[in-house]
């Protein structure tokens, strides 16, 4: 008896990429499942919708921060937002590109998102905002508005994934980039009591 092919998720998604890459979300899901060598069926058992194929193959959905929440009042707040920072602009870079191709061909990406459920980058902004309310509850942090500040991280992270999509500009490395819009939240931050540290 012959053994059952192995269906690689990972061929689907990269077959769904370059598909939704060329033709944008129009793209038939019959010719999505050609390209990766499997029947449409096999393609909705992975994936619910063409939706949710859309989403993983162009890795849009947000993933949520929860090492960040975790480590609120335990872990170094610098180093800490360095690593979310550097996770979230290395996601940025990845996607933006992504989505402007597909929504260049005028085609509008569908709202994913379950009716009540903010978008991707709200809930991000969320986690990060919560960290943020957590830090201030431990005494680690003073800012009187936690809501704007997430705004402010994770818009700085997404202009420079902007400027570098659509003008090639990058003022800095991204490392270097994060470890700047992280200095300037944290030192204007700390608590003002002498000798707290974070």
């Amino acid at each position: 008896m012959a053994r059952p092919i192995s269906i690689q998720p990972d061929a689907m998604l990269e077959a769904a990429r370059k598909i939704f890459m060329t033709h944008g979300y129009k793209a038939s899901t019959l010719l999505i499942a050609k390209a990766a060598g499997v029947s449409e069926g096999t393609l909705f058992k992975h994936y619910k919708s063409k939706c949710n194929l859309f989403l993983a193959a162009m890795d849009v959905e947000a993933n949520e921060e929860s090492c960040l929440v975790a480590s609120a009042g335990k872990k170094e707040i610098r180093a800490t937002l360095e690593t979310a920072g550097t996770h979230l602009l290395s996601h940025l870079r990845l996607v933006l590109p992504r989505i402007m191709m597909v929504t260049s061909s005028g085609v509008t990406i569908p709202k994913h998102h379950q009716p009540g459920q903010c978008p991707p980058p709200i809930q991000k902004m969320e986690v990060i905002c919560k960290y943020f309310k957590l830090e201030i509850k431990a005494g680690r942090m003073e800012m009187a508005s936690p809501e704007i500040q997430a705004q402010a991280f994770l818009g700085a992270l997404s202009h420079y994934a902007w400027c570098e999509t659509l003008f090639d500009y990058k003022p800095a490395t991204p490392d270097e980039y994060v470890r700047n819009v992280v200095d300037t939240i944290v030192k204007g931050t700390y608590p003002k009591i002498s000798g707290r540290k974070s």
